[in-house]
């Protein structure tokens, strides 16, 4: 992979996990504005948030074997699809039931992004570039967990709504992105 495409590829899979990693974080200022909201219980409202994890990790291994199988580009673009439509859902929701469904959606999509990310700059980096990557990724993942909730009590004097709405522009430039710049299959990785 020439540098000039690397400048453009970490960016896009950088952006990708950390907007996963923010909807782990972001929810929590926004829940006593969704519980009174729908009116449901401290019960109902804890497997709201448990449905986004619980289907992360689910999607995880799924969504991995999915990129080996049919490539990272389709992968990554499946997995951020799958998040935005979690999300979108999560905006237009009138009952508790569809929050249910969009995280639950949303979390499945996540779970792909983390591993097709390290996968691909596994696969098309030098091995001197993989490591500081990688590190960089996890630093990624790890940052969200603190700008989540900052974002959280920004986005939400306008509504929690727009905690989920912000995805959608942002996943349609990571899917851009993903058809310019994601290679279509797996490639060796490079030993220079």
């Amino acid at each position: 992979m020439d540098p000039k495409q690397s400048r453009a590829l970490l960016p896009l899979l950088f952006t990708g996990v950390l907007m996963g990693a923010l909807d782990l974080a972001i929810v929590g200022p926004a829940l006593p504005a969704i519980q009174a909201d729908f009116g449901i219980t401290t019960r109902q409202l804890s497997v709201l948030f448990n449905a986004y994890v619980l289907c992360q990790m689910i999607g995880t291994p799924l969504l991995a074997k999915f990129s080996d199988r049919t490539g990272p580009r389709l992968a990554y673009i499946v997995s951020i699809g799958l998040f935005a439509a979690g999300s979108l859902m999560l905006v237009i929701a009138r009952g508790p039931e569809l929050l249910y469904y969009g995280r639950a959606v949303q979390g499945f999509g996540a779970g792909g992004i983390f591993p097709i990310a390290a996968a691909v700059i596994g696969n098309t980096l030098p091995p001197q570039e993989r490591g500081p990557a990688l590190g960089i990724l996890g630093t990624v993942f790890g940052l969200a967990f603190f700008i989540g909730p900052v974002m959280g009590g920004l986005l939400l004097p306008y509504g929690w709504r727009w905690l989920f709405l912000v995805n959608l522009p942002i996943a349609a430039v990571l899917i851009a992105g993903a058809i310019r710049l994601l290679p279509a299959r797996s490639e060796a990785p490079s030993a220079s």
